[in-house]
């Protein structure tokens, strides 16, 4: 069984916000929840590959920008509906896309190959086409090509493993080193140059520490190329399923103590996209910075 970001179970038709974490937010975060609360009824109708990858798309724009809105016109084109749910999908919390995205994309991956590629393809072309591609953009070109793809079956381990992320082998240690770094322009946040800054070095240090016994030894805060990358996430898909979440958290706790447990959007989505690479559920402490939807599961659309 594949692990999600998302945990617990939910009501149909309802948008999961624990009494605890709703003691805590703000009137505006309730008003958010309402709104995705009001608008899921309609989203949720979309099922079909055309409306689905309408809406993949629109998730993955990141603003206003002409060239992006041309492009996305052209990707649609023909589908019916398709303005009207980005309209829907615009007015929605920030907070709300991560999991708007991933419900979409798992839910085009029941579709044909063609599709599921033709919208890979089509999510590369949007992305390009303010001749801007930012760390957070290829994050998510990596997470939606993940969701659109089989899911791999966990590495279980074996009773011999140690929890500690330590004592896990040189090449698993050197692929998340890959991944922190490339991370690290995001979070604990965004470098307004794209590059790692002062605060994404101290955070890359803070994670790398946990991986080697003696810090002095553990790799520079090298940003890998995209093939680089893509091979240091193949490397992961050997963690086993117990190191998955110690490393999720091994990412999120400096990353919050950085900003005082308050963590700007792009590095939470960050952080978000490398646990769904990794197929493992939100630590706890990254789970408030979202508004998540019902479980995307099976439906009876004959009721």
């Amino acid at each position: 069984m594949v692990h999600r970001p998302v945990s617990g179970r939910t009501l149909p038709g309802t948008v999961r916000m624990s009494p605890a974490i709703a003691a805590m937010v703000p009137t505006a975060r309730a008003d958010e929840v309402r709104m995705v609360q009001a608008a899921w009824p309609v989203l949720d109708r979309l099922h079909g590959p055309g409306e689905l990858r309408a809406a993949v798309l629109s998730l993955l724009m990141s603003g206003h920008d002409e060239a992006e809105h041309d492009a996305w016109q052209l990707e649609t084109r023909g589908v019916a509906g398709a303005a009207d749910t980005r309209s829907l999908l615009v007015s929605l919390p920030a907070a709300a896309h991560p999991a708007l995205t991933e419900a979409f994309s798992r839910r085009l991956a029941s579709h044909p190959l063609e599709i599921r590629q033709e919208t890979l393809a089509g999510a590369r072309r949007l992305m390009c086409a303010d001749q801007r591609v930012s760390p957070l953009d290829r994050l998510h070109l990596l997470q939606l090509r993940h969701l659109l793809h089989e899911p791999t079956p966990l590495h279980r381990g074996g009773l011999r493993e140690w929890n500690e992320l330590t004592s896990l082998p040189l090449a698993l240690r050197q692929a998340i080193a890959s991944l922190t770094a490339f991370m690290a322009r995001c979070v604990p946040e965004p470098d307004a140059h794209a590059t790692v800054g002062l605060a994404g070095t101290a955070w890359y240090q803070a994670v790398v520490t946990a991986l080697w016994r003696d810090p002095r030894q553990a790799p520079a805060c090298h940003v890998p190329d995209g093939d680089t990358l893509v091979r240091a996430l193949r490397t992961l898909t050997a963690l086993s399923w117990h190191h998955r979440p110690l490393l999720a958290r091994t990412w999120t706790l400096p990353a919050l103590a950085h900003h005082g447990r308050r963590l700007p959007l792009v590095a939470a989505r960050s952080l978000r996209c490398a646990c769904v690479l990794l197929d493992t559920p939100l630590p706890p402490d990254l789970g408030p910075a979202f508004i998540e939807l019902p479980d995307d599961g099976p439906r009876d659309d004959t009721a």
